[in-house]
């Protein structure tokens, strides 16, 4: 028997769940039919908080576990992940643990893993951004990491600017390119306007607080510190249906 296991570093965001984790689950359960789809989140923080709502949710070796006592002899195990991270490398290794107990393990790469897949997702947010007007910046607002996979980040940066598109801007909370180095390009590039949106699969709080929050600190009020006029898209990567195709069909 086939099961499929979407696996997520996980949010608390509960208002957006179904929206964004549970839209990628919908259509794995559409593009395998009639294969229970599991669900499992990496973050131990995210699952406790959680459960402290009575929602609990499992971890990915406990999930695995559940499968095959449930049967699932074929396991299928997507991922939410942007980039070849920590979190990623935990899934990789819980799934060489566990693959013994399945005939076949398939785990697919994370979301930018290729020079293939960062053209392809840029394509993706080019498309969904079609209308930024002339005199508008779109910066891309990732997580960022102190991990050597956070040069996906740099190359889709890049990407943006080989397809023509200098008003297209990426930048993470940590790792090598934060809000600092963002506020120098935009001066630099000089938009009226700068629409933020965040390159993260969910809208939690990361989105609603270190981007578009009300403190002094987050990006969106710095930038308008800055005297421009700040538009946020509150939309996860995952409520675009290319990104989550991409995500399944790998």
């Amino acid at each position: 028997m086939r099961g499929v296991l979407v696996a997520s570093f996980g949010t608390t965001a509960a208002d957006t769940l179904a929206e964004t984790i549970g839209a990628v689950e919908q259509q794995a359960a559409a593009l395998w039919p009639g294969a229970p789809v599991y669900r499992a989140f990496t973050s131990p923080t995210v699952r406790r908080r959680l459960r402290e709502k009575g929602l609990p949710v499992e971890d990915v070796p406990a999930t695995l576990e559940r499968m095959a006592a449930d049967g699932v002899d074929e396991a299928v195990v997507r991922n939410t992940f942007v980039i070849r991270g920590i979190e990623y490398h935990r899934l990789e290794e819980d799934c060489r643990r566990m693959a013994g107990a399945f005939r076949s393990l398939d785990l697919s790469p994370p979301l930018l893993d290729s020079p293939g897949d960062i053209a392809a997702v840029a394509r993706l947010l080019l498309e969904r951004h079609r209308d930024l007007a002339p005199g508008d910046a779109l910066a891309l607002m990732g997580h960022g990491t102190g991990h050597r996979g956070d040069f996906a980040y740099g190359a889709l940066d890049c990407a943006f600017r080989d397809m023509g598109r200098g008003d297209v801007l990426v930048s993470t909370i940590e790792g090598g390119s934060g809000i600092d180095g963002l506020r120098r390009r935009l001066a630099a590039l000089g938009p009226r306007r700068v629409v933020l949106r965040p390159l993260l699969m969910t809208v939690g709080d990361h989105a609603k607080n270190d981007m578009a929050g009300g403190a002094e600190t987050s990006w969106k009020n710095l930038l308008a510190a800055d005297g421009y006029q700040v538009t946020c898209v509150m939309e996860g990567l995952s409520q675009l249906p290319g990104i989550r195709e991409r995500i399944l069909m790998r």
